[in-house]
């Protein structure tokens, strides 16, 4: 009996051996691409850059993805959930906060400093989307899901407060993310020390005249 459990848990290694492979070569992957997109931009970056910096052979990449848009997409998805992941564990509580617009800006600024590079990388692939008619569709086709989750947690946070929103929830995601995108790219030239109290005020300033009690 022992011979035969043993049997069977090598062969349900065998079969989930290459899974694991798999899914730790598209991570490294992505590693790599979103490297390589922010050091020198994604139209310029080439399938080769991104294997060289990842250690992969072409074959490598072109097994896990038809495209560079097609990983782009990948890492779109990855870099969403990291963050809404972040920022979902920075809201747990606020509503035992004496000033809870307050406490979830400062919980959440620390979410949103995390993911400099990934602004930089989506703002490429915005500039690669506006010349290109297809990019661009899948792009707001990822934009519109990050923005309808960001608006879920919105919506899950904003009664335990006892606040109610003035603007619906969806808006409210847009111009929270417009406003972040924006102090990021004035940080990226010349890293303005100014840019994180901006960002500060103008989501305090945003999220206060987008509640009542």
């Amino acid at each position: 009996m022992h011979r035969i459990q043993s049997c069977i848990v090598t062969v349900e290694d065998v079969e989930t051996r290459p899974k694991r492979r798999r899914a730790d070569t598209v991570e490294r992957l992505l590693d790599a691409a979103l490297e390589t997109f922010a050091e020198v931009g994604f139209a310029a970056a080439s399938v080769e850059d991104i294997c060289r910096r990842g250690g992969f052979t072409r074959g490598a990449f072109y097994s896990s993805f038809r495209s560079k848009d097609e990983l782009f997409a990948a890492l779109f998805t990855r870099e969403t959930a990291r963050n809404l992941a972040r920022a979902e564990q920075q809201l747990v509580g606020i509503e035992h906060a004496a000033d809870p617009v307050a406490t979830a800006v400062e919980r959440c600024l620390s979410t949103l400093r995390a993911d400099r590079t990934w602004v930089l990388v989506l703002m490429e692939y915005r500039l690669h989307a506006a010349r290109h008619p297809e990019a661009a569709a899948a792009l707001r086709q990822h934009a519109d899901e990050m923005h309808a989750r960001l608006a879920a947690l919105i919506d899950a946070a904003a009664p335990r407060t006892g606040l109610r929103l003035t603007v619906s929830s969806d808006q409210l995601a847009r111009m929270i993310l417009a406003v972040h995108d924006g102090a990021v790219v004035q940080q990226l030239p010349d890293g303005r020390d100014d840019a994180a109290e901006l960002q500060r005020t103008a989501l305090l300033l945003l999220l206060r005249s987008a509640v009542t009690t």
